[in-house]
């Protein structure tokens, strides 16, 4: 009996320092930690979590989870903290939050369901780390990529532009000397050229940099499509590229004429350009969960994925510099499509599977026009 008593007394003293073990483990994890009861309310939460949601440890006990995750997101963060309870599945989300200072920082939370030995549930644990520093050198990071791509082709335009205005300088200088009028006319006639070539660049470089909003004439998806189909398939047919035209039933989409032109436009371009054999250029518009899409396949040769970030990027080309075709497609349509639709409040993306085929789709906001 003696012994019993004993061995009792050394269990429980176990499982008492065992209990002390996992609190301070709790209490002093580097991680934000707080549990959450099945009816959503908290239970408990760590001096982590005090000092990153600026609150007594027992100051939120008894409150409900959702009460520090703002209003804009607290529902559909209740519905994931409820699934992961149910179904036991681990869960995660970001949310926006602000410091003690006010100062916008992002969380992740790690959702885990707290089960015991016989299965039933008790709420679930959220882990809350600040990842507000990596977000920001991803977005560091990203625009250092953008300008180390705009160092590698600013030396290419700038050499271009030079090569267009020395030729129209020298015909000038020529029909300045020259007393044949038709001699004149003819290096004016070529001035006037290059000329041309070098106002298209820069206004695809201005409506990248500004949005381009000359004209705000609005008219039909459905017509704008249709019209830029007819008169570039002779264009197309010449380069060896069939245009598979499918418009479905589409409600009206009132977009702006010349800004939609010139994305139809860039994007088949671009499309032609990855099948210098030839192939189908199939171009797609449709309703998808509200919203218009159109869709602009081609049958090319695809992209690395490991480049699919840099397509919107300007001048990027899969073409090396020297080999690039400024006067017509300086490597800015995708760019150019890009900036437009942004400042319409509408969007672009591009899926592509190396050595097969790449589509472009752009989804059309209603409410943005």
């Amino acid at each position: 009996m003696e012994n019993e008593n004993k061995a009792i007394q050394t269990t429980g003293e176990f499982n008492h320092r065992a209990e002390r073990y996992y609190r301070y483990l709790f209490d002093n994890a580097g991680v934000a930690m707080i549990s959450t009861v099945a009816d959503l309310t908290i239970r408990t939460w760590n001096n982590a979590a005090a000092t990153m949601f600026g609150a007594s440890r027992a100051g939120l006990a008894g409150e409900p989870i959702g009460s520090i995750i703002p209003a804009e997101g607290r529902d559909a963060a209740e519905r994931m903290i409820r699934d992961t309870i149910e179904t036991h599945v681990v869960n995660s989300f970001e949310f926006q939050h602000r410091d003690a200072n006010g100062n916008p920082r992002t969380l992740a939370v790690t959702l885990s369901p707290i089960v015991d030995d016989d299965g039933d549930d008790h709420g679930a644990l959220a882990c809350f780390r600040d990842i507000t520093r990596r977000i920001n050198l991803e977005v560091e990071l990203g625009q250092q990529n953008k300008m180390a791509s705009l160092y590698r082709m600013a030396g290419a335009l700038a050499h271009h532009l030079n090569n267009i205005l020395g030729g129209a300088v020298t015909s000038v200088d020529y029909a300045l000397a020259i007393d044949d009028p038709n001699i004149q006319n003819r290096a004016l006639l070529r001035t006037s050229d290059v000329l041309a070539r070098a106002s298209k660049l820069t206004d695809a470089l201005l409506a990248f940099a500004e949005g381009d909003h000359r004209h705000q004439d609005t008219c039909d998806l459905r017509e704008i499509i249709r019209s830029v189909a007819e008169y570039m398939e002779p264009e197309m047919v010449a380069q060896n590229v069939n245009l598979d035209l499918s418009l479905g039933d589409l409600p009206d989409v009132p977009v702006p004429l010349a800004q939609i032109i010139t994305v139809i436009e860039n994007i088949l371009h671009n499309a032609v350009d990855a099948m210098p054999n030839g192939g189908t250029a199939t171009l797609r518009a449709y309703v998808k969960e509200g919203s218009v899409v159109m869709s602009i396949s081609d049958t090319g040769c695809g992209l690395n994925p490991a480049d699919l970030h840099k397509v919107f990027d300007p001048f990027y080309s899969t073409k090396s510099p020297e080999g690039m075709d400024f006067d017509d497609h300086p490597g800015l349509g995708l760019t150019v499509a890009h900036g437009i639709l942004q400042s319409l409040g509408h969007t672009i993306s591009i899926e592509s599977t190396l050595g097969e085929s790449t589509t472009v789709f752009v989804h059309f906001t209603p409410s943005a026009s």
